[in-house]
């Protein structure tokens, strides 16, 4: 159902309680006709099914994958990318699959689904990727993850300057840590979750699904005029540090 005459595609939709789901079902709240893609099937077919939706099958590191994606998809005046993974390693023992896996995931599938979107996107529109707090704060064993988010921040510069006569607007949410699948392990722990949450001027770091949604929902809209952004959405812990490991060490033994 088309109630605002838009489309979005949002792809890393599949995770009960991810970014993904939580960006869908607020952009079907706001009148969009929602696509949902991913390369988990079952989940996708069941939240398209809640939306009115189509799920369709992509994996982001597969180009072949994101073209047939969009040939199925149609045009769409938005897309979001919310597929992600991470990993932790520190330099010292880091291996270049680890390094590799993490760029691939983070800066050359973006790029890849950039290069496809415009077909799709000739009406103009919005891209929203995902960035992390960690691509501004750093963090010991996060190299891989946090530089390849870096790395995302200025694609999302360089891809508002190429798409923006096109009437593309491309920026990116920059989450803190949010309780979902991803990060259950930090949230699971009260002291290493403290330390975290005790860095935020807010007094929370911990930003909701339904947060980031509200956030993504704005820049989809038709009067945002934010272009080649990063929005931070951590409550200012951008501002302060995160943790070192030997208060993490420490805080385990608690």
């Amino acid at each position: 159902m088309n109630r605002n005459g838009k489309s979005a595609l949002v792809i890393g939709a599949s995770s009960g309680g991810g970014l993904g789901e939580a960006v869908a079902r607020r952009l079907y709240d706001a009148g969009f006709a929602v696509l949902v893609a991913g390369r988990r099937m079952d989940p996708l077919r069941a939240l398209a099914k809640a939306l009115d939706g189509r799920a369709l099958a992509c994996d982001v590191t597969d180009e072949a994958s994101i073209e047939a994606m969009f040939v199925q998809a149609g045009p769409v005046d938005v897309l979001v990318n919310a597929a992600g993974t991470t990993d932790a390693s520190r330099l010292s023992k880091i291996t270049r699959e680890q390094i590799e896996s993490q760029f691939a995931m983070h800066v050359t599938a973006n790029m890849l689904l950039l290069k496809h979107a415009t077909a799709n996107m000739v009406r103009g529109g919005a891209i929203i990727l995902f960035s992390s707090l960690t691509a501004a704060v750093p963090g010991e064993g996060l190299a891989a993850y946090s530089c390849a988010k870096a790395a995302l921040d200025h694609l999302v510069r360089i891809a508002a300057l190429e798409f923006g006569p096109s009437g593309i607007r491309v920026n990116a949410v920059a989450p803190g840590f949010s309780p979902t699948p991803m990060t259950e392990g930090i949230f699971a722990q009260p002291a290493i979750r403290d330390l975290y949450l005790n860095a935020c001027p807010l007094g929370s770091l911990a930003v909701t699904p339904e947060q980031v949604a509200s956030a993504v929902a704005w820049l989809a809209q038709d009067d945002c005029f934010a272009n080649g952004g990063t929005i931070q959405l951590s409550g200012g812990a951008h501002l302060g540090r995160l943790p070192h490991l030997n208060e993490i060490r420490h805080a385990r033994r608690m």
